[in-house]
C-alpha cells in the first residue's frame, strides 16, 4: 500500500494510519468467520503471525538507525556510528545497534512460541495445516501492510537516518505488550461472560457467535490501546 493510498484511507476513515493495520486484520477475520468457516485455531494463528512479523521486521530496521538512543549511557552511543553496507541498494547496519538487536529479537518470540504451541495444542494441528489459501491470502496482506509501514516509517526517503534504535524497537515490541493486555483484559472476562451464558441458556450452539464474541472486543481494544491506553518503555527510560 502506498503512502498516498496510506493516506487517503486514512482520511476516508477518519483514524490515524496507525489503526490501519489491526483495522485490516480484523477485518480479514470477520470476513473469515462469517464467509470461510475459519475457525479458532486460524483466528488466534492470525493475531500471532502479525505479531510476529511486526516483531520481525521492526527490530530488524533497528539496525539501519543512525540516531543514538537518548538517555542510553555508554561510550558507543556517544561517538560516531560505524556503517556497514552488507547487500547493494540496502541500507547500511550501524555496528552499535547489533547489540540491541540481538537482545531484542529473541525476546519476542519467547512470547509468541508458547501461544503458537497453544495453539498446535487446542486444534489438534499442525501449524501448516492451518493455512488454508484464504488464511494464506490474509497472511500475505498482512505482511504487505506491515512491510509498508516499515517502509513509510524508517525506509522511505532515508528517514533511518533521523530515526534512534529504540523508535524501531518500541513498534516492534508493542504488539507483545498488547497480546499481554488482551489476553488478561479482554480474553478472560470475555471467556468468563460466555461459560455464564452457556450455562444460562444450556449452551451457545454458534461457533460464529462465540468467535465474533472475541475478535469484536479484542478489535475495539485494540483500537484504545493505539489510541495511547499502552505505552511501551525500554528499561533505560524507567
Amino acid at each position: 500500500m502506498s503512502k498516498r493510498v496510506d493516506e487517503t484511507i486514512s482520511d476516508e476513515l477518519g483514524v490515524s494510519r496507525e489503526y490501519l493495520s489491526p483495522i485490516i486484520t480484523h477485518l480479514f477475520l470477520v470476513i473469515g468467520i462469517l464467509f470461510f468457516n475459519w475457525e479458532v485455531g486460524e483466528i488466534v494463528l492470525l493475531y500471532l503471525i502479525e505479531i510476529a512479523v511486526i516483531h520481525v521486521l521492526f527490530v530488524t530496521v533497528a539496525l539501519f538507525a543512525a540516531q543514538p538512543i537518548e538517555g542510553h549511557d555508554g561510550d558507543k552511543w556517544q561517538r560516531e556510528p560505524t556503517p556497514i553496507r552488507l547487500i547493494p541498494f540496502f541500507p547500511p547496519v550501524y555496528d552499535r545497534n547489533v547489540g540491541i538487536f540481538l537482545k531484542y529479537m529473541p525476546f519476542g518470540f519467547v512470547y509468541i512460541l508458547p501461544f503458537m504451541h497453544a495453539v498446535v495444542q487446542l486444534t489438534n494441528q499442525s501449524i501448516p495445516s492451518l493455512i488454508s489459501p484464504t488464511v494464506g491470502l490474509a497472511i500475505l496482506a498482512i505482511c504487505i501492510t506491515q512491510i509498508s509501514r516499515v517502509w513509510q516509517q524508517f525506509l522511505a526517503d532515508q528517514a533511518y537516518q533521523n530515526r534512534s534504535p529504540a523508535e524501531a524497537i518500541k513498534v516492534g515490541l508493542w504488539p507483545i505488550h498488547e497480546l499481554l493486555v488482551i489476553v488478561l483484559f479482554v480474553f478472560v472476562p470475555v471467556t468468563f461472560v460466555l461459560v455464564t451464558a452457556a450455562f444460562a441458556v444450556d449452551g451457545i450452539e454458534s461457533q460464529t457467535i462465540v468467535l465474533l464474541a472475541y475478535v469484536i472486543p479484542i478489535g475495539v481494544a485494540r483500537g484504545w490501546l493505539q489510541n495511547g491506553g499502552l505505552t511501551v518503555t525500554l528499561p533505560y527510560e524507567r
